[in-house]
């Protein structure tokens, strides 16, 4: 009968294309087939056997020895040189800790190697044999001297770009990957202790629980470098066999697809990892290392069948994981609290996929809500979820119930919000009206929160206050009243009409009245259509078909905001300053509706739609135009404010600082052919009378002309005014001065005969005034005698409650024989303006003010204008 033949090298490119996912994994296989072999000669001698592994990458070598059963000349043409044919399986009966299976692993040397020889010998006899061969379907078998029984696989590599895999850390880091728990010893190198730790942590006898439970934890953190919450050892002896760990990572990822590490070993070799299904869909928070005869591999050992076997295993392993949180709530509850808020979002998704863990766990499952400002904040959790600030406790149903109100023999009544992303304005709301409310808007939680509603023992009302259709008795947003709450209605039902016009949504809009008074709208639903459930029903449901999950994308999309509710609050100022518009009919009040409309889908985290962002985007550009304009109004306001208010400061007080002496302002023109009159009546007011005369273009105390002059004449005690021709700078300055009098003298002076006879204005004809000549010799005379005949002048000089004047040109006639330089004079002057500074004036100050020269004056000048002014 004519035999099928095949095309070796093109077998070998196929096996390295469609088999094997990585070329290093012939060094598996030959440690593998070393294992088989060592084993069966324990069950012919009961020999102790060890592998060896030698690297030689600068000869592109490598050798696997091991001190096995060996073969003779018939093994190796029966098993080594028919592919396919594994004597492993014909064996495995006997002994269930054989490894291979199918009988192709050799072949994977070929995939990287130029030849590969073995030479080997079986125990008892005396040939040994060398069998060889070069990449093809013809191979050499020769007798050779083998010392020991057993044997040695030596691959000789192909080519240099492989040498890296051969290299000794290599070489080290495979075997505690893939031959870390077989129980012969491997050894690299000549090495005195084995690569592979062969006993496993869970295999130990006479430990306690604790002592188990630290070593499974060290075992995993050094081999898996995962971070262990909790460890969960595993012994399975039924149906279906396993042994390892399980473990509750401390690392989290807030989605329902949390990725999962899972190490499979199938009769301690490892098999994969990473499968996802290994374990039931709700435990994504659990990873382990797993050994198992009872999975069927891949002919490449690097998956396994999804048979009876594997579905027995994940169910046996998923109801041990259960059993665990179990013991834990019922004999470690803090420990197993802490554990379901650490893992709050994979506890809900196993509640909500497997009916039998809600019903163990659901008094458990941690729930956020509202914190009250008078309720301890030692319940309050950071939840990794959320970023609603410290005001969020999460807490079980349970502590929750014991917190409401109730009635013996009623249902308690859960006020909660299902909406996404609406519980930080409904927890503000809630602590304002002093309730409690839970937010139930993440994936799986309102539909857990109405199966606790239907458990055996449940007495529980859901009340949905995001929702329009809350029982009124039990809501917390109250019928407007009052002239307010009428103005505010009408206001609702303009927007109304507003929003269908712009959006074209049944967006209905209800004015109630609800604190906190800052928030101005919320927004709220109807109770969801059988049809939007079923679409998120779908949505969540990974396994539905793709063609299911867009329809169901379809319904959501087109019942997106149909029966929404928009309450306005009538307590919101804003809201009150809305409704009392006039205008309500206008463009830019109706962009005010719209915006508040937006601000509530905003709070609400709610996606909007391109036309309702575009809206809204051009509502908020006009509202920046706005803001700007009225900034700059207001800095405008401002500036002007402050204008006045110095003006109006200056005119109160004066901004220059009020001498201690008296002062006289004089009001004259700037005609020089008045400086005889300034200088008769400086001679009267500052030598005879010790007061000083000011006059505006001596003294300057602001730069502005206007405001010097204010400042000058509001700390004037009196005003001497020459009125003669009537020059229209006098008589703006008498006008002043006659407005802000206070009972101080003003003193009018005219000459006998005018020069241009100009004509009084009618106001001052008929008030006395002095007549003089300017001529005169005796002016300052003149004028003493005739300024003293008004009483509020005597009086005034009567009055000895002030320093006394002392001018520069006095001072100077008293220092006379000093001959002080002009400069001197004038900062003595200015420093010591009275007699009472002169008394108190100290040589070192006045000294510094003579200069080094005359420092030495200083002394005599104090002492000299002292006994003058004393006298």
């Amino acid at each position: 009968m004519p035999e099928m033949s095949f095309d070796f090298e093109g077998l070998i490119q196929m096996i390295a294309n469609n088999l094997y996912s990585e070329k290093k994994v012939f060094i598996r296989e030959l440690i593998q087939n070393a294992h088989d072999g060592i084993r069966r000669r324990a069950r012919l001698d009961g020999a102790v056997g060890r592998i060896d592994v030698e690297t030689r990458p600068q000869d592109l070598e490598i050798t696997v020895r091991d001190t096995g059963i060996g073969m003779n000349r018939a093994d190796l043409i029966a098993y080594l040189a028919n592919i396919g044919k594994s004597l492993t399986k014909e064996e495995r009966k006997q002994d269930d800790t054989l490894i291979g299976q199918f009988g192709i692993g050799f072949l994977s040397a070929f995939v990287v190697a130029s030849t590969v020889r073995v030479t080997t010998r079986k125990p008892g006899e005396k040939t040994g044999w060398l069998w060889e061969n070069a990449g093809s379907k013809e191979y050499h078998l020769t007798e050779c001297e083998v010392a020991s029984a057993g044997t040695t696989v030596t691959v000789t590599l192909a080519g240099s770009e492989d040498r890296g895999m051969i290299q000794e850390a290599e070489v080290r880091k495979l075997i505690r990957h893939y031959a870390d728990m077989l129980t012969v010893p491997i050894h690299l190198n000549g090495s005195k202790e084995p690569e592979n730790t062969m006993h496993m942590p869970w295999e130990r006898v006479g430990l306690t629980p604790e002592e188990l439970s630290y070593d499974l934890r060290y075992y995993v953190e050094r081999t898996l470098n995962d971070r262990v919450l909790e460890v969960i050892p595993v012994q399975l002896r039924g149906p279906v066999q396993a042994e390892g760990v399980l473990y509750i990572t401390r690392d989290r990822f807030h989605t329902v697809d949390q990725p999962r590490t899972i190490r499979l070993f199938q009769r301690r070799m490892f098999l994969c990892e990473n499968q996802q299904d290994i374990l039931p869909q709700w435990a994504r928070f659990i990873n382990g290392v797993i050994n198992t005869p009872d999975l069927t591999p891949t002919a490449a050992r690097d998956n396994f069948l999804r048979d009876d076997g594997w579905a027995a295993l994940r169910d046996a392993l998923g109801n041990l994981v259960i059993e665990h949180l179990e013991r834990l709530r019922d004999t470690r509850r803090e420990r197993f609290a802490g554990i379901a808020r650490y893992h709050r979002m994979n506890f809900a998704a196993a509640s909500y996929y497997y009916d039998e863990f809600f019903a163990k766990f659901a008094d458990l499952l941690l729930w956020r809500t509202n914190r009250l400002p008078d309720e301890p904040d030692n319940d309050t959790v950071i939840d990794p979820l959320d970023d609603l600030g410290s005001g969020v406790a999460l807490r079980t149903l349970p502590e929750i119930l014991e917190r409401l109100p109730g009635t013996p023999g009623h249902p308690k009544t859960l006020q909660c919000v299902t909406g996404m992303d609406a519980a930080r304005q409904y927890f503000k709301i809630a602590n304002a009206a002093e309730t409690t409310v839970v937010d139930a808007s993440y994936v799986f939680e309102p539909e857990l929160l109405d199966a606790y509603t239907k458990l055996p023992g449940a007495s529980l009302r859901l009340v949905h206050i995001d929702r329009e259709d809350a029982p009124s008795g039990d809501a917390i947003f109250q019928q407007a009243t009052g002239e307010d709450g009428a103005a505010v209605q009408k206001l609702a039902d303009r927007m109304s009409a507003v929003l269908r016009t712009t959006h074209n949504q049944s967006i209905r809009t209800e004015a109630r009245e609800f604190e906190p008074p800052e928030i101005a709208v919320v927004l709220r639903t109807d109770a969801r259509t059988e049809a939007q459930s079923k679409a998120e029903e779908v949505l969540l449901d990974p396994n539905a078909a793709p063609g299911i999950r867009e329809m169901a994308e379809a319904v959501k999309r087109m019942t997106h905001g149909t029966g929404q509710w928009l309450t306005i609050n009538a307590r919101n100022p804003l809201v009150q300053r809305l409704a009392a518009h006039r205008d309500g009919a206008s463009n830019e009040v109706q962009q005010l509706m719209l915006a508040l409309y937006h601000s509530a889908v905003l709070a609400n985290g709610q996606l909007i739609s391109a036309q309702a962002a575009s809206a809204f985007h051009d509502q908020l550009q006009q509202l920046m135009g706005r803001s700007l304009e009225a900034l700059e109004l207001e800095a405008q306001c401002k500036a002007l404010d402050d204008r006045l208010r110095a003006a109006q400061g200056r005119n109160r007080s004066g901004s220059g600082t009020r001498p201690d002496h008296r002062t006289f302002f004089m009001i004259t023109p700037f005609a020089d052919r008045y400086r005889p009159l300034i200088e008769a009546c400086r001679e009267v007011v500052e030598q005879r009378w010790g007061y000083q005369l000011v006059v505006a273009s001596d003294q300057q105390e602001d730069h502005r002309l206007l405001d010097n002059l204010q400042i000058l004449m509001h700390n004037a005690d009196g005003f001497i005014a020459e009125i003669t021709d009537s020059n229209p700078n006098v008589m703006f300055e008498l006008g002043a001065a006659f407005t802000d009098r206070r009972d101080r003298p003003v003193v009018l002076l005219r000459e006998n005969e005018p020069v241009n006879g100009a004509v009084l204005p009618a106001d001052l004809r008929g008030l006395l005034y002095i007549s003089y000549d300017l001529d005169s010799a005796s002016l300052g005379e003149h004028l003493r005698a005739e300024m003293v005949k008004s009483k509020v002048i005597r009086e005034l000089l009567k009055d000895g409650n002030h320093a006394v004047y002392i001018s520069r040109q006095r001072l100077a006639k008293l220092l006379d024989a000093v001959n002080l330089p002009p400069k001197t004079l004038d900062e003595l002057a200015a420093r010591y303006p009275t007699a009472q500074d002169w008394l108190t004036a100290e040589v070192d100050e006045v000294g510094r003010l003579l200069g080094q020269k005359l420092q030495g004056l200083a002394g005599f000048i104090i002492e000299e204008v002292r006994r003058v002014v004393s006298a």
